[in-house]
């Protein structure tokens, strides 16, 4: 089967990371319930423990609440190692989505990163399911900060399950719950 091209041009404006690392660098990373969950697994944590050693909660501004975010050392994510993401299989669904216009302008983007970032010269598409998603997780970590104020992973599990009904995430429901779930 010949192609006509058009195929190939629509690859040509696709974001292809060089691997810099700009985009783990000054900047706060927020967390998902459901993040906590799956970079816990990853890295053979209990999601306590983790949350403890690897989050801080901070709130924005003071008419916000706090939410969980990554630690960062330093300027960089805690994750980077000479510019690769150790946990880039399982990273944060904030890292998962960039470079993406789900968090604003492609102008806002190309202004946060180095003018050797293919982001420069890429045109990132929108999506609106990712956006959706992205935002109900985040709504729902918010409703259960609202709720308990703190993360504590046996209260969180109701709040982790409906983000992963969300994302149709039929693995991580079985994860979370085992054969808890079959019972029921």
């Amino acid at each position: 089967m010949r192609s006509n091209g058009s195929m190939l041009n629509k690859m040509e404006g696709r974001f292809e990371c060089k691997r810099c690392g700009a985009c783990c660098k000054g900047r706060d990373v927020p967390l998902a319930l459901d993040d906590i969950l799956r970079l816990s697994e990853f890295l053979g944590m209990d999601p306590d423990g983790f949350f403890s050693e690897c989050c801080v909660e901070m709130a924005i501004d003071e008419n916000t609440m706090a939410l969980p975010f990554l630690k960062r050392y330093g300027e960089a994510c805690q994750f980077l190692d000479d510019n690769i993401c150790r946990v880039h299989f399982v990273k944060p669904s904030a890292c998962e989505y960039m470079p993406s216009t789900i968090f604003g302008s492609l102008e806002h983007l190309r202004a946060r990163m180095p003018s050797s970032c293919a982001i420069q010269h890429t045109k990132p598409e929108s999506d609106e399911r990712l956006r959706r998603i992205y935002m109900a997780s985040m709504m729902i970590t918010a409703i259960y900060y609202s709720k308990h104020g703190t993360f504590k992973f046996r209260l969180a599990r109701p709040f982790i399950y409906r983000i992963l009904l969300f994302k149709r995430s039929h693995e991580g429901i079985r994860k979370l719950f085992g054969n808890e779930i079959a019972q029921n």
